[in-house]
């Protein structure tokens, strides 16, 4: 059987020519493809900046600093960054050699004040118990001078039997006196030696009841944040040995970029975006002060952004993200922009 072939034939079609021409479509596809993208990037790039107003956040919360007046040593740490604590649950266990020195000093200064105190009650014991016999002293030496002076011919008393009995009543009369001077006097630095002992007994009290023998617990209900002292390090005072974030109070700080074509205020919406989600929030307040994003996360590779600080506080039904996470925050100059993007999050269920 013979079979005649026409390969010149215009009405079949050429397979080579047709694996050309799809290849050809195929290029041309992704050459426009790749053409619209940068011609998009470049129209988003430069065009959003018109529509909205994005820059960096951090995920914050007020905070409670952990720390000690004394120089201490960490023995044990008991939470771990991330910890769910509660107020008055033991953070860490710590050693201080201050705390006993100061303690060793109230004790020290008790003793002596009390050494003292009783020295002033003996030496006012003494006095009230030789007043009385000073008092009989100067009754004699009263009636003497009275009997000489009362005599119809004093001068037939020899001069220094007279000399000894003026000298006797002045020394009855210094002694009674300084008897009396002294008892009262030491009665009054007794009442004060009092008040001393026990300001020192209260001080040294507070101190041992502050120190706690070394436990440090939680101010409030809250979470650890990261920075946490380590078991073995050495605390100067003042100086945090745990962070505290209070619990059930999230927002964001939102560092707003200086060039902006309409200033945040507050009771504007934003847009938190959060990796892939998006959620909903409101300008609370805008802080009266600039700061540096780049002071918590810093790059070598591009300039501290610098902003002034506002306040976001997240829609009820939000799920607050993590402490510390970065964010971005976007807010659209106009309602309807705002509105279509409220609207894409709750449309793809991004929130």
């Amino acid at each position: 059987m013979n079979i005649q072939l026409r390969r010149l034939d215009p009405n079949v079609p050429d397979p080579v020519e047709s694996r050309r021409s799809a290849t050809g479509r195929m290029v041309r596809f992704i050459y426009a493809l790749g053409v619209i993208g940068v011609l998009g990037f470049f129209v988003f790039r430069f065009s959003a900046p018109l529509v909205f107003l994005s820059g960096p956040g951090i995920v914050s919360a007020p905070r409670e600093i952990v720390s000690v007046p004394y120089i201490v040593q960490v023995q044990r740490v008991d939470v771990a960054p991330g910890a769910k604590v509660q107020a008055g649950m033991p953070v860490a266990l710590v050693r201080s050699p201050q705390v006993s020195e100061t303690l060793a000093d109230f004790t020290r200064a008790l003793a002596e004040v009390t050494t003292r105190e009783a020295e002033l009650r003996i030496k006012a014991r003494l006095a009230r118990d030789s007043l009385d016999a000073a008092r009989s002293r100067l009754r004699i030496a009263d009636d003497n001078q009275r009997r000489l002076e009362s005599t119809s011919n004093p001068d037939s008393a020899s001069v220094a039997y007279r000399t000894e009995v003026y000298r006797e009543r002045a020394q009855a009369v210094q002694n009674a006196v300084a008897l009396e001077a002294e008892a009262d006097e030491a009665s009054t630095q007794v009442l004060r030696l009092a008040e001393t002992r026990q300001q020192i007994q209260n001080q040294f009290d507070r101190t041992e009841k502050e120190f706690d023998g070394g436990r440090v617990v939680s101010p409030i209900d809250g979470i650890v944040a990261t920075q946490i002292a380590r078991a073995g390090e050495t605390v100067v005072a003042g100086s945090s040995i745990a962070e505290i974030f209070q619990d059930g109070n999230v927002y964001v700080d939102w560092y707003i970029p200086d060039f902006r074509l309409v200033d945040p205020q507050p009771g504007y919406r934003v847009v938190i975006g959060i990796g892939r989600n998006r959620v909903l929030g409101t300008i609370g307040e805008i802080l009266p002060i600039s700061d540096t994003f780049e002071s918590r996360r810093s790059s070598l590779l591009r300039d501290p952004q610098r902003g002034q600080v506002a306040r976001i506080r997240l829609d009820p039904d939000v799920h607050p993200p993590a402490l510390n996470s970065t964010v971005n925050v976007y807010m659209y100059y106009t309602d309807i922009a705002s509105r279509v993007a409220e609207g894409f999050v709750h449309l793809f269920n991004l929130d």
